[in-house]
């Protein structure tokens, strides 16, 4: 009888021992699998926030490639009517020499 004691007692302590293994093994899988979620959300996050921070940049490229467009489109308009009312006064200038008349051009 103290034989069977014995084994039962050692049959226990074994049960016990592997159900501690057994749940510290659960305890250290979980634990992987929690870090390995956490380092995918914050991987998630960085790509998220970088990808915010690429926006945010094209958004200011594109404002200030449209304020050069229209820095340059007014300069060009600029140059049109420049010519254009260099053209008006040159033939202003031909069709009153041609009824010989001239304009007043003030001398400095």
């Amino acid at each position: 009888m103290f034989g069977q004691t014995r084994r039962h007692c050692t049959n226990t302590f074994e049960l016990r021992e592997r159900d501690r293994i057994k749940k510290k093994k659960e305890k250290v899988d979980r634990h992987a699998e929690l870090e390995s979620i956490n380092n995918f959300m914050q991987r998630a996050e960085y790509l998220e926030a970088e990808s915010a921070r690429a926006l945010m940049h094209q958004g200011r490229v594109q404002s200030r490639e449209t304020h050069l467009a229209h820095t340059a489109l007014t300069l060009v308009r600029r140059e049109a009517l420049r010519r254009l009312l260099e053209q008006e006064r040159q033939l202003y200038n031909t069709e009153l020499s041609q009824r010989g008349l001239a304009i007043y051009k003030q001398r400095i």
